[in-house]
């Protein structure tokens, strides 16, 4: 693993750093309108707070999209910054596996916008957006591997499902600093109640994922791949304890108006948080610099994400 990452150069770093924005700021815009959709125990004031971040998400998650394009294109021509305005490489990428995703993801974005539209008119076309969004993740990279429809399907679900746990942070920080412990509790019950189906499917998904990559044996340690998934697993271990933890300790505190217990929440949250955008650049790098044991070569693989 380290020595996959000692030898990545300068545009190998950045687009590391543009992928794992787009893939926040993707998460962000969808994970608000699942949240929105899925979560009507949120106030009048935590729904447009919802509406506008997912707005701003996906206008960030447009700019890093499209920032990939040009990035692809220099890596194409050995890591050059011609290769970034040559309007025959930059064809290329349009017409590659990214170039594809990249039209679903900025065409789910648009579609998001119509979220700032009150009523329901906006959140009916916000929400096929956020489908779409999340599709546009099954056409590069490691999903197009065989099969692909399965593997497109389990990373479809599991983008839709880590971004409704993502979006849902949000509100329940806000909820903490402005609403009463017993608000604030019932929405972290809520949110709980219906994370936890989003939790198990994340799991499942991922797991099914990397049994069909033959990523799961233990042989595939030996790989860089193998080590950067057993770190970003690690991590997700992380996120769940946390989780659990919130949800069987903290929330019941809050919910009994318990001293500190709303303090203790909002820190785990923003714990939480930070673990999950520790998975998000993990799962940027893994992309990038490796490919999964017996699939393509790490040069082929990041040549199409």
């Amino acid at each position: 693993m380290l020595a996959a990452l000692a030898q990545a150069d300068a545009v190998t770093w950045l687009s590391i750093t543009v992928k794992a924005l787009a893939y926040a700021a993707t998460l962000s815009a969808v994970g608000s309108v699942l949240v929105l959709a899925l979560l009507p125990g949120v106030g009048a004031g935590g729904r447009a707070a919802l509406r506008r971040t997912a707005a701003l998400s996906a206008l960030a998650a447009a700019v890093f999209t499209v920032l990939r394009l040009p990035l692809r294109a220099s890596f194409l021509m050995g890591g050059t910054w011609d290769g970034a305005m040559d309007p025959a490489i930059l064809g290329m990428v349009a017409e590659s596996p990214l170039g594809t995703s990249a039209a679903l993801r900025l065409t789910g974005l648009a579609l998001i916008l119509c979220v700032l539209w009150r009523g329901r008119t906006g959140l009916w076309l916000a929400v096929p957006g956020a489908l779409l969004a999340s599709t546009s993740f099954a056409f590069r990279g490691h999903a197009l591997s065989e099969p692909q429809a399965i593997l497109g399907t389990l990373v479809t679900l599991h983008i839709l499902c880590l971004a409704f746990w993502i979006g849902g942070l949000a509100p329940l920080l806000r909820s903490l600093r402005s609403e009463t412990p017993a608000a604030s509790g019932a929405l972290a019950e809520a949110f709980g109640r219906q994370a936890l189906w989003a939790v198990g499917l994340v799991v499942l998904g991922g797991g099914l994922a990397l049994a069909l990559l033959g990523a799961a044996r233990p042989s595939a340690l030996a790989s860089p791949y193998g080590q950067m998934f057993a770190l970003k697993l690690l991590l997700v271990a992380g996120i769940l304890a946390m989780a659990a933890f919130n949800r069987l300790s903290l929330t019941p505190a809050l919910l009994a108006s318990r001293p500190e217990a709303s303090a203790r929440l909002r820190r785990s949250i923003r714990a939480e948080a930070a673990l999950i955008l520790g998975v998000l650049l993990v799962t940027a790098t893994l992309t990038t610099v490796s490919s999964p044991p017996g699939r393509v070569d790490g040069a082929q693989a990041s040549a199409v994400q």
